[in-house]
């Protein structure tokens, strides 16, 4: 396997498309650079836990003979990478488990793909995908295919966005404190938002702004409309930062247009000793059933590059699931057409086959749709 190291993250070179999901540094602050002993000793401990479910103690590390280390010295490294937040001792236990720290770590920093396993999967998912005749069928079986694969709770989204481009935006004065923005798409469709008028701007000086607007935004899709006034707040060349922010807070809400969910597996989820506990199971059922309470992750992931995102326990922020982890992709389809899809299943995953289950999911599907075969 070739790997190589950039920013304390390795990359595998292996085909696929892994993106590289926030660090600890992004989640948590600023984290202690670890050996190579601590950085092995921290991945064993995750993989026996991922395995079993159980706390890690240093003699049954010391036993396998990987490590080549006494229990005092392995128990010494996990003390310490307890100190850094890592791992914690669960009170009935002499053991060791990872936090969503240590998961993080492993997720970024240390975790590895077998090529092979990547080609049988491609293998695997093409001949479930390849020979589908119409697009809502190829979505249906993609999620019979992640909750096949996975053992978890397979999910779909795709949302029919209300237009592909912008042809023209102008801004029309309503009154000294108010503007209307007019959005117009290549479809022909308008859309119109009133933002705040800013202070002290001539009719001439919104004209101007509307000019370089234009400019900065026709032709443009929904995403690369959040990237450029993003760009532009942050330069805030026009001195209208706050005109910019509620166009931004338009491009971002989700669009009108038909949203369609699919989700195939979540009884496996009962089975699981991680939802054996009624509120867990309960809110992840609802979370599922409601769909809104998925949205917000499904909207980070559309609006980022395409590759694999992972949410680790707490970092999803759903209210009674810290046991549960969200693991999605962004695909590609018709100029109009943004999905995501993946799995939700407990914290306690291997995400080492679980995310290439679900890259390979995605990049099957984007090729389909992108093929002009589903035009609905």
């Amino acid at each position: 396997m070739i790997v190589w190291r950039v920013h304390c993250h390795y990359w595998i070179v292996t085909g696929s498309r892994f993106a590289r999901v926030p660090d600890l540094n992004d989640f948590y602050g600023t984290y202690i650079p670890m050996k190579d002993r601590h950085e092995h000793i921290l991945g064993e401990v995750v993989r026996a836990y991922l395995n079993t479910g159980q706390p890690v103690g240093s003699r049954t590390l010391s036993e396998q003979g990987e490590l080549g280390l006494s229990p005092a010295s392995i128990r010494n490294v996990m003390a310490e990478l307890e100190r850094q937040g890592l791992l914690a001792s669960p009170h009935t236990s002499a053991g060791r488990v990872p936090t969503d720290i240590g998961l993080r770590y492993f997720v970024d920093s240390l975790m590895a793909v077998d090529p092979e396993v990547n080609k049988q999967l491609e293998n695997s998912v093409a001949g479930h995908l390849s020979s589908t005749p119409e697009r809502n069928i190829l979505l249906k079986r993609a999620t019979d295919e992640l909750a096949n694969l996975t053992h978890f709770a397979g999910m779909v989204w795709v949302r029919e966005q209300g237009f592909n481009r912008i042809n023209r935006i102008e801004l029309v004065p309503v009154s000294s404190e108010k503007l209307l923005a007019v959005i117009v798409t290549d479809s022909g469709e308008v859309q119109n938002r009133l933002i705040a008028r800013p202070r002290n701007f001539s009719d001439v000086a919104l004209h101007e702004i509307s000019v370089r607007l234009n400019e900065l935004l026709s032709g443009c899709n929904l995403e690369e409309v959040r990237l450029r006034l993003q760009r532009e707040m942050e330069s805030d060349r026009l001195r209208v930062r706050h005109l910019l922010g509620d166009l931004k807070r338009w491009a971002d809400a989700p669009t009108e247009g038909q949203t369609d969910m699919f989700v195939s597996g979540q009884r496996q989820l009962l089975e699981m000793p991680e939802f054996a506990v009624v509120d867990t199971i309960r809110s992840l059922m609802s979370a599922i059933e409601d769909r809104q309470q998925l949205l917000h992750l499904v909207e980070q992931v559309e609006r980022e590059e395409s590759g694999v995102k992972v949410f680790i326990g707490s970092e999803h922020a759903l209210v009674n699931m810290e046991q549960v982890s969200v693991v999605l992709s962004r695909y590609e389809g018709p100029a109009n057409i943004v999905g995501t899809l993946g799995v939700i299943g407990p914290r306690r995953m291997h995400y080492e086959r679980v995310m290439p289950i679900v890259d390979c999911t995605a990049k099957w599907v984007s090729r389909m749709l992108s093929g002009g075969l589903y035009a609905k």
